[in-house]
């Protein structure tokens, strides 16, 4: 597993025993910003949704958002605790506010956990998809179908601008899934109710080389 340094001031807190409980292997350094860097240009800042809320109200969370977008790449706030029972003057708008100005503006991602076991697991489970990835492909689509005249009509939806409508006039005009994915621009704008923008992007999308990132035409 991969190396977790902490800083020195969270050290001696609850999680970093669990951290090394679960099997990372943890170093304490003095840390100029960031409670957590979990991976190269990946610093990680904790506080429990007190703080969280109290940071708001003295404008500390901000300053310390710039602080950490200057130091890494990727910055992300774990927030623990309950924000919603959190008793404080501060207007529910300011603090949406705050959550919003973070990921939209700013960039920076907030995680909440309910406890401090919900934490260390969701450091190390970053940890590995920032290192290693999700670790799998996410299929597209659902289910595919048994079915070889059904199984032919799910292709050609897989298509740009190609509804089910569509997917039966194609299949209709041209016989097979095979025809429609070789046919011309010229042949598939001959199907009734298929417009160029469609023709347009079938054949774009079909002549995309993922390799080059171009069109092969």
């Amino acid at each position: 597993m991969a190396r977790i340094i902490v800083d020195s001031r969270e050290s001696r807190s609850g999680l970093t025993s669990l951290l090394s409980d679960l099997g990372a292997d943890v170093v304490s350094e003095e840390l100029e910003c960031a409670d957590y860097v979990l991976a190269d240009g990946f610093g990680v800042e904790r506080k429990a949704a007190n703080d969280f809320v109290v940071s708001i109200m003295d404008r500390r969370l901000f300053s310390q958002a710039a602080t950490m977008k200057e130091a890494y790449k990727r910055v992300v706030i774990v927030v623990e605790g309950s924000l919603q029972g959190v008793r404080s003057a501060i207007a529910p708008e300011a603090l949406q506010g705050a959550l919003s100005w973070l990921a939209i503006l700013e960039g920076i991602h907030v995680v909440q956990t309910s406890t401090t076991r919900e934490t260390a697991q969701m450091l190390l489970t970053m940890q590995r998809h920032a290192i290693e990835g999700l670790g799998y492909e996410i299929a597209l689509r659902g289910g595919k179908p048994k079915d070889r005249s059904v199984m032919a009509r799910y292709l050609v939806e897989g298509l740009p601008g190609v509804g089910p409508g569509a997917a039966a006039k194609l299949l209709a005009h041209f016989g097979s899934a095979h025809a429609v994915f070789t046919a011309s621009s010229d042949q598939l704008r001959a199907v009734a109710g298929i417009g160029p923008k469609t023709v347009s992007s079938i054949r774009e999308t079909l002549e995309f080389d993922t390799r080059l990132g171009e069109s092969t035409k």
